[in-house]
């Protein structure tokens, strides 16, 4: 291998291992990083002998098992030749960069007047939505749960407050006094399956549950690629999250910190799901319809 390969595999370890450890962004933001790391890594060796470009694609399934985005864009990518895959990824960022003002353009005609809208996390499918919300007059103001442990939630909030947009931020455990002051919830997901129950931030069960409880529509929002035939087991996708960000700082061999990030809610709590093909519910479409 030579120093100009080595250089840009380097490059492109050192972008994947941030794609890895981030904890504060969502899915599709995350697989759309990763995707244009490998579009300049592919750029880089162009005119060099190097052929083991496949290596590289398959391992964004394994940058974030727990983000099934990341699995099932590989599948998208033809590995036939350095150009092919070139192409792909291309096809794939347009779309990741076409798919959430389709989903906000759908959600948009979902609310018909000025609305207070509810979202946990940090989504960019749902930051779309609002932007457009925002746009066309039909956004009053943003409640966002702050998202703990990694506080994503506040980091959203400086985003939409960055476009002129009044957001409250609230504590998570506020949801129950705050549910009855939204109009609607959005959030995204990691995973959504053909059943409706999707893999999300934690928080979403208890808000979908209460949101159901006071009359409050819950939609998803999330792009096709995210399907799945069935969620995997929530221990499963939790396994690498340990306590240590909760950060109490105390010692003893009968204290055990839990850093749950990720959570399956059940499809029977939505009331839809929108992706760039509309607002739909279950049973849903698997990813075999989506195709490139």
């Amino acid at each position: 291998m030579d120093e100009k390969i080595k250089t840009a595999v380097a490059e492109l370890e050192r972008a994947w291992q941030k794609i890895r450890n981030d904890q504060t962004r969502g899915a599709s933001e995350l697989l759309r990083e990763s995707l244009r790391s490998l579009q300049d890594f592919l750029e880089d060796i162009e005119n060099t002998d190097y052929t083991e470009i496949d290596s590289f694609v398959n391992e964004i399934a394994n940058l974030r098992r727990d983000m099934v985005g990341f699995s099932n864009c590989v599948r998208m990518v033809n590995t036939e030749n350095i150009d092919d895959v070139k192409r792909s990824v291309s096809q794939l960022l347009e779309y990741l960069d076409q798919a959430p003002n389709r989903i906000a353009e759908h959600a948009a005609k979902i609310i018909t007047k000025p609305a207070c809208i509810l979202t946990i996390s940090r989504s960019s499918v749902v930051e779309h939505i609002i932007l457009r919300l925002e746009r066309s007059g039909k956004l009053t103001r943003v409640i966002q749960l702050e998202s703990r442990p990694a506080l994503e939630g506040r980091l959203n909030a400086e985003r939409l407050l960055d476009h002129g947009i009044r957001v409250t931020v609230i504590p998570d455990a506020a949801i129950g006094f705050w549910i009855d002051s939204a109009d609607y919830v959005f959030v995204g997901a990691d995973a959504v399956a053909v059943d409706g129950s999707f893999m999300g931030k934690i928080g979403c069960r208890p808000l979908a549950l209460l949101a159901e409880k006071s009359g409050v529509p819950f939609y998803v929002a999330a792009e096709r690629l995210k399907s799945v035939q069935e969620l995997a087991a929530e221990r499963e996708v939790n396994q690498k999250f340990s306590g240590d960000m909760i950060g109490w700082g105390i010692l003893s061999e009968h204290l055990i910190l839990s850093n749950i990030i990720f959570e399956r809610t059940p499809g029977d709590l939505v009331s839809g799901f929108i992706t760039e093909f509309g607002l739909q519910k279950p049973p849903l479409s698997v990813l075999e319809t989506l195709s490139f």
